[in-house]
C-alpha cells in the first residue's frame, strides 16, 4: 500500500465522477430533481445553494451515506451507485468534525487504517510514518498526542481532514468544513484548503451557503436551488454571467426593478428605461443591476431622476440608497471616493451593465 503523500499528478488520486438523472425522494418529499453533473478528475467543485437546496443530500448520495431514488453515480467508469461506502474509498469531513474524543489527534488520523482488515492494514510503523507526514501537511507537527478537547475550532477541522486523506481517498467530499468557524478563522482556512489542493490533486466536492467561500475556493461552482442544478461554471461566469434570475440574486449583490417588455422595450412604472430586449423576452421581466454598476451624475444629465436617502461609509467609497420616484422603487449604488452626493441631493441614475430575466409564471 502506498503510504506517501500524494501529490498532483498520480493517478490513484484523480477520479472523475459522472452524475446522471439522479433523484432523491423522502417520503412524498423530492429533495434532488434529475441532477446531471460532470465533476472533472482533480477539480475542486464548490456546491452551493440556500438552506433547503439539496446540497449536502447530493454529497451524502456521492459518499454513499443515502441511497438515489434513481440514477446513476460514476466514479470514473465504474457506477458506484449501489457500492458501499468503504468500496467507494471516499473522505469524508462533516462541519462538526467527528472526532473520537477519547482518541488522541494521532489516534484519530490513523483510525480508518487501523480497522481495515488485517489483509488489507499497513504495518504500525508504515501508519505512524502516513500520521507524521500527515500532521505536517497539516501544519499540526507536535500535535499527535493532543486530545481534541485540547485544540481550537480550526485545529479540530485539520485533524478530521487528515483524518479523510489517511485512507487515500479516490474522492474527497467536505460538508460546510468551515460552518462552525468564526469568520477569521474561516477566512484563514479558505487559504489553507486551496493549498493543501494544490499540493494534493484530489478530486473534491466541498458544500456551503457561503458564497464568497464558494468563488473563492471553486475551479467551478454547482449552483443549486429547490433540488435542481440551476448553473454549473467557472466562479467568473457565475458571477458575472448568471444563467437565471435565481443565481443572478442569489450570488452578489443586486438591485432588482421589475416591469415588462413592450416592443422590446423594457418599461418599469410607465418609464421606458432606455434598454433593448432580446426578441424573446416579452411580458413581465426583472432588471438586476448590481451595486457597483450604477452609475451616479448630477441631476441635469440624462438618466432616471432620483434622490439620495442616505450614505454609508464602505470599503474605497460610499453606499448610497437612492430613491426613485419615477418608477416607485429605491437601489442601492457603491460609488468612489471622487463621487460627491450627500444624503438628500438630487442625481441622476445610469446603469453601465444590468441583465433582463423573464419572471417566472
Amino acid at each position: 500500500m502506498r503510504l506517501t503523500l500524494p501529490q498532483r499528478g498520480g493517478i490513484e488520486d484523480h477520479m472523475d465522477i459522472s452524475i446522471r438523472g439522479l433523484k432523491k425522494t423522502f417520503g412524498n418529499s423530492p429533495a434532488i430533481h434529475d441532477i446531471d453533473l460532470d465533476v472533472r478528475s482533480g477539480e475542486l467543485l464548490g456546491l452551493l445553494g440556500p438552506s433547503g437546496s439539496g446540497k449536502t443530500t447530493l454529497l451524502r448520495m456521492i459518499a454513499g451515506l443515502e441511497i438515489p431514488t434513481a440514477g446513476q453515480i460514476y466514479f470514473g467508469e465504474e457506477d458506484a451507485s449501489r457500492k458501499s461506502v468503504q468500496d467507494r474509498r471516499v473522505g469524508f469531513v462533516f462541519q462538526s468534525y467527528a472526532l473520537f474524543k477519547h482518541m488522541s489527534v494521532s489516534e484519530n488520523i490513523a483510525y480508518g487504517l487501523n480497522v481495515r482488515p488485517r489483509a488489507q492494514r499497513p504495518s504500525a510503523a508504515m501508519i505512524a510514518k502516513r500520521v507524521a507526514d500527515l500532521l505536517e501537511l497539516m501544519q499540526l507537527g507536535g500535535f499527535g498526542a493532543r486530545f481534541p478537547a485540547q485544540l481550537s475550532g480550526g485545529q479540530r477541522q485539520r485533524v478530521a481532514l487528515a483524518r479523510a486523506l489517511a485512507v487515500e481517498p479516490r474522492v474527497l467530499l467536505l460538508d460546510e468544513p468551515f460552518g462552525a468557524l468564526d469568520a477569521q478563522v474561516r477566512k484563514d482556512l479558505r487559504r489553507w484548503l486551496r493549498e493543501i489542493h494544490l499540493r494534493t490533486g484530489h478530486t473534491t466536492l466541498f458544500v456551503t451557503h457561503d458564497q464568497d467561500e464558494a468563488l473563492e475556493l471553486s475551479d467551478r461552482v454547482a449552483v443549486l436551488a429547490r433540488g435542481r442544478l440551476e448553473q454549473v461554471a467557472s466562479p467568473d461566469d457565475i458571477y458575472d454571467h448568471p444563467a437565471s434570475a435565481f443565481v443572478h440574486g442569489f450570488i452578489g449583490e443586486s438591485n432588482q426593478i421589475y416591469g415588462e417588455i413592450i416592443a422590446q422595450r423594457f418599461i418599469s412604472g410607465g418609464v421606458d428605461l432606455g434598454l433593448l430586449a432580446s426578441a424573446d423576452l416579452q411580458g413581465p421581466c426583472v432588471l438586476f443591476v448590481r451595486p457597483q454598476h450604477v452609475e451616479i451624475k448630477p441631476a441635469a444629465q440624462q438618466g432616471l431622476r432620483g434622490t439620495v436617502e442616505s450614505v454609508r461609509r464602505s470599503a474605497g467609497g460610499h453606499r448610497l440608497q437612492i430613491a426613485l420616484p419615477q418608477i416607485k422603487t429605491s437601489l442601492e449604488a457603491i460609488v468612489g471616493e471622487d463621487v460627491i452626493a450627500p444624503q438628500g441631493s438630487d442625481v441622476s441614475v445610469a446603469f453601465a451593465r444590468s441583465r433582463l430575466f423573464k419572471l417566472s409564471q
